[in-house]
């Protein structure tokens, strides 16, 4: 098992990269002190990755911001509670639909279907049938001392489009383009050092998980990346990568809905379209034949909402 490591992709910029390439978060100095990116999957890594930036530079973590809402990227918000927290508007919204209101933003988790839904999205015991032994996967991936009970620290500053963080010779630019891998998703982008951080947008080494994402948004989002002048990129799962990372998990995405469109307009059930559309040529990418059936399910039934 590979253990997180820190990595400096640029001037006051780095990743951490999380273990296996796992939940990844990043930190950039900006003229305001040591901004965080995503805290982890649990309080344990979290404080791992704040220890670990603030020894690097020398300074305290002063804000945290969340690419999105999903736990592997927020569970550990718990350990930044000291300091303000922020998102997109969605990000918090969501947290609230998925829980209820709570005093301070502060939730306590330990439902098996909350965790499910805010780790993996609201459709996701919809997208795999009661006997899949996926669900079992899924059961035992969030078990343990770490995931028994989460408590969750949501955003106490939001905004709707953009933020921008000044840096000593930079500005750090979060964006909110619309919905995509979930809603809420940021682009973190500093155009002068050609760097990008873009959570769960990207997966790198493995094959993803669509849950209850907007698929035309998602590719969309990252057609829109490929656009800026970027080199250095941080992805949500895997190593730190460059643009034609990009392009190519855009180019699986398209893949992925330009076979299930031709099976939606055969008249291809779901059933069907389950049994019978492969993507051999991303057969080799990790988790690629667990979770093809559930995402082939939820590309169908988005293609058939629209």
């Amino acid at each position: 098992m590979l253990k997180p490591s820190l990595q400096k992709i640029g001037h006051g910029v780095y990743a951490w990269i999380g273990a296996n390439g796992d939940s990844n978060a990043g930190a950039v100095l900006t003229s305001n002190g040591l901004l965080a990116i995503d805290a982890q999957q649990t309080p344990r890594l979290g404080g791992s990755f704040r220890a670990a930036i603030e020894n690097e530079t020398g300074r305290p973590v002063s804000k945290l911001i969340d690419t999105h809402f999903h736990l592997d990227h927020t569970a550990g918000n718990v350990i930044f509670a000291d300091i303000p927290i922020i998102a997109q508007d969605q990000t918090l919204q969501l947290i609230q639909a998925f829980l209820g209101p709570a005093d301070s933003n502060r939730w306590t988790i330990s439902d098996p279907g909350d965790k499910l839904r805010l780790f993996f999205g609201s459709n996701v015991q919809e997208l795999v049938p009661p006997d899949d032994p996926l669900g079992e996967w899924f059961l035992r991936r969030l078990s343990g001392p770490d995931y028994n009970t989460i408590e969750l620290i949501g955003p106490s500053e939001t905004f709707s489009d953009q933020m921008v963080f000044h840096c000593p010779d930079d500005a750090l630019h979060a964006d909110y383009w619309g919905p995509a891998h979930c809603d809420g998703d940021l682009v973190l982008h500093l155009p002068r050092q050609k760097i990008a951080f873009l959570g769960d947008l990207l997966f790198v080494g493995r094959f993803p998980w669509l849950g209850d994402c907007d698929l035309d948004g998602w590719i969309a989002r990252l057609d829109r990346i490929l656009s800026l002048d970027i080199e250095t990129v941080v992805p949500g799962h895997g190593g730190v990568s460059t643009r034609k990372d990009v392009a190519n998990f855009r180019d699986l995405l398209k893949s992925l809905r330009a076979e299930v469109k031709v099976a939606v307009s055969s008249g291809l059930s779901e059933e069907a379209t389950v049994s019978e559309v492969e993507l051999p040529q991303y057969a080799g990418l990790p988790r690629y034949r667990e979770w093809l059936p559930s995402n082939l399910r939820a590309a169908y039934r988005y293609l058939k909402r629209g």
